[in-house]
């Protein structure tokens, strides 16, 4: 070690090493320093514990192990939080939000209040990719998808701005699908007690990380429900036999408009900071992401806590997902737009 040492400090006095070369700019940076952590949604749901999750963990995997305070700013789904980011909030990789997957296409739709451009800001990782399930009762008459572009399907719902509105909203308007939506239910487990007691036939939106909780039973082989579709972008390994939505696309038109609504669930809770962040910090942000999801000690707290990690998505693939989203034809975009768009 001795010998090491007089080696390197020989190296320093030659001029072969500077002592720059030796020091880490973002470790020095975060040293001491505080990361905010706001959260776009309000305390005690599953985005706030997802985000608290990340939030404990952040500083012993970053440079300088900075302390990791989180905070929550609910509001306009996340929106409120974001436009904070973009017009308030430094851009020094001191802050840094978690919302839900919407925030990556809400400004693009042209959503009221959405006051940012999704591409210029620094994503850092999504947490968990959403999946939703269209389901039905085992005693209806439908038993896979194509049976709803002949039979209509009563499904309970919770509000109009909620996935399980508008997704049948969306797939009955771009693929023909006869869901009859019945909304006002308020929440996922009372739309699942509608369902059991014969109340409404299924519903068309409800995440696989949601039933494994609640009724995982109910999707088992030989359960009380069918699944007959899944509304993302990639399947789930729990029903790896049944389409996603993007599958039973007819057209090329048809696939672009349900890829631009539905690529919110693949980057389901994710990580961002604003714009303008130095490079060298996002990278180590996106880093100890990257550490985070592959983490033995967070992967054991997610088991304890019935979390699902599903399918996190490191920084960069969200960014090029984005490009990618926005780089489509208008006329595609505002139909996804239009279709998608909560009722009045």
């Amino acid at each position: 070690m001795w010998a090491c040492t007089r080696l390197l400090s020989m190296a320093v006095l030659c001029g072969l090493v500077t002592p720059a070369a030796q020091a880490d700019p973002v470790a020095d940076f975060y040293k001491g320093k505080e990361i905010r952590l706001i959260i776009g949604q309000p305390p005690g749901g599953g985005y706030d514990t997802f985000a608290r999750l990340f939030a404990r963990h952040l500083g012993r995997l970053m440079p300088g192990n900075p302390i990791v305070i989180p905070q929550n700013m609910p509001g306009a789904a996340g929106m409120a939080m974001t436009n904070s980011l973009v017009a308030i909030q430094p851009r020094d990789g001191t802050v840094i939000g978690a919302a839900s997957g919407q925030i990556g296409t809400a400004a693009l739709f042209g959503a009221p209040g959405a006051r940012y451009d999704a591409r210029e800001l620094g994503w850092i990782g999504s947490l968990n990719s959403e999946v939703g399930l269209v389901v039905a009762r085992k005693d209806v008459p439908v038993k896979r998808f194509a049976d709803l572009l002949d039979h209509e399907l009563i499904v309970g719902a919770s509000f109009a701005t909620d996935s399980n509105v508008i997704y049948p909203t969306t797939m009955n308007a771009v693929l023909g699908t006869k869901f009859k939506i019945i909304p006002g239910y308020g929440g996922t487990s009372n739309v699942a007690i509608a369902i059991e007691r014969g109340e409404v036939q299924g519903t068309a939106s409800w995440h696989v990380s949601s039933i494994m909780t609640a009724k995982p039973d109910w999707i088992a082989p030989g359960g009380f429900l069918t699944v007959l579709l899944q509304l993302a972008l990639k399947r789930h390994p729990a029903v790896p036999d049944v389409p996603t939505v993007i599958e039973v696309a007819k057209t090329d038109e048809q696939r672009a408009v349900l890829e631009l609504i539905f690529a919110q669930q693949d980057m389901g809770r994710p990580v961002y900071g604003p714009p303008g962040i130095p490079p060298e910090r996002l990278a180590a942000l996106r880093a100890a992401f990257d550490a985070f999801v592959a983490d033995a000690e967070v992967r054991a707290e997610v088991e304890k806590m019935r979390l699902e990690m599903h399918n996190p998505m490191p920084g960069k693939e969200i960014k090029a997902m984005i490009d990618r989203l926005y780089a489509m034809p208008p006329e595609v975009i505002q139909k996804a737009a239009t279709v998608s768009r909560p009722a009045q």
